[in-house]
């Protein structure tokens, strides 16, 4: 169980660190991510981590034991290194090229899109045996989280050079966490 609270830990803060991202883009552009607005990028990401593991779930009773470990973590490293090379070939700017006001509509598109992100890695994840329940919540918490702490250092001067970094550093955990799932 141990094993899986650090992968929860670890795939909660590698999945919705785009969220920081997010915050940050606001942040410099002196846009306030209002309560209501956060509330529902978190609920999106929430439920499309919960639904996409219920998936990854029925899969893995399908698998040989030894194989949803090995195939889920495949999945979360193809997935981050799918995004280190985005990053390295400078395609992984739509986050930062959000809308100016954040609507509560225009916040369902964004919640919609960073969600997109916990769909692959929430199915590899519930194959590795993480349990849906508490990873989703932890995923919801950490989007909240991430949101306000990227919009606040967003308004600090010299986040820019931060900024940048804040995808790979995501994409670096999600291939430690496929590295370590396929091991475990």
């Amino acid at each position: 169980m141990s094993s899986h609270f650090l992968s929860i830990v670890i795939f909660g803060i590698s999945s919705n660190i785009d969220c920081m991202a997010v915050g940050l883009s606001y942040g410099m552009k002196r846009k306030h991510i209002g309560a209501a607005a956060s509330l529902i990028i978190g609920v999106i990401s929430f439920m499309g981590t919960a639904l996409s593991m219920l998936f990854g779930k029925s899969i893995a009773l399908l698998l040989p034991p030894k194989l949803p470990n090995l195939l889920g973590g495949c999945i979360i490293f193809m997935i981050g290194a799918a995004g280190m090379l985005r990053s390295a070939l400078g395609r992984d700017k739509e986050h930062a090229e959000q809308a100016v006001m954040l609507t509560q509509r225009e916040a369902v598109v964004l919640g919609l899109a960073l969600a997109v992100n916990n769909i692959g890695l929430g199915v590899g994840a519930s194959i590795t045996g993480m349990s849906v329940f508490p990873t989703a919540l932890l995923a919801l918490f950490l989007c909240l989280l991430f949101l306000y702490i990227g919009s606040k250092l967003g308004r600090l001067k010299g986040t820019q050079v931060l900024g940048r970094y804040v995808e790979p550093f995501a994409n670096l955990l999600m291939i430690g966490l496929g590295i370590y799932e396929m091991l475990v």
